[in-house]
């Protein structure tokens, strides 16, 4: 099991729940829930969001990168921000800081139009800029 499992079954036991009945509290088919735990993936950053938020929890505390329930951190910028930032201070090009990532740098550039990161990558951002999800994610999380 990743950290992401483990923690979700600790929350279901934690909150009572089962995974019927937290997919039907996130409107997802319990498939998806079963494919959590079945096929070792994580969610969409969509449904982990909403995760969170149904268990009142950071997305760190969700993907067992901190035993801290609360987001500690938190801003108005959008995620793209927040990366263009991150990435300017270290001081590396788009491309080489992608290439330490092991990520293609189209993914960037999808990123800059809009599109949100798969939740793997996001987790992978998070740790190389030693920030939170959370944090990185800026004003996306906020409802």
């Amino acid at each position: 099991m990743n950290d992401f499992q483990e923690r979700l079954k600790e929350l279901l036991i934690e909150n009572n729940l089962s995974r019927l009945q937290l997919a039907k509290a996130l409107n997802i088919s319990s498939t998806t829930i079963n494919g959590y735990f079945n096929n070792n993936y994580y969610p969409k950053i969509d449904i982990a969001i909403d995760m969170a938020h149904y268990f009142k929890c950071s997305l760190d505390y969700l993907f067992g990168l901190s035993n801290e329930k609360v987001v500690l951190k938190h801003n108005n910028k959008t995620f793209f921000e927040n990366l263009s930032f991150l990435i300017k201070s270290t001081k590396l090009s788009i491309a080489q800081t992608m290439k330490n990532l092991k990520m293609s740098e189209y993914n960037y550039y999808r990123w800059r139009n809009g599109l949100l990161p798969k939740t793997i990558n996001l987790i992978d951002l998070a740790k190389y800029f030693e920030v939170s999800v959370d944090e990185l994610l800026g004003n996306y999380l906020m409802k």
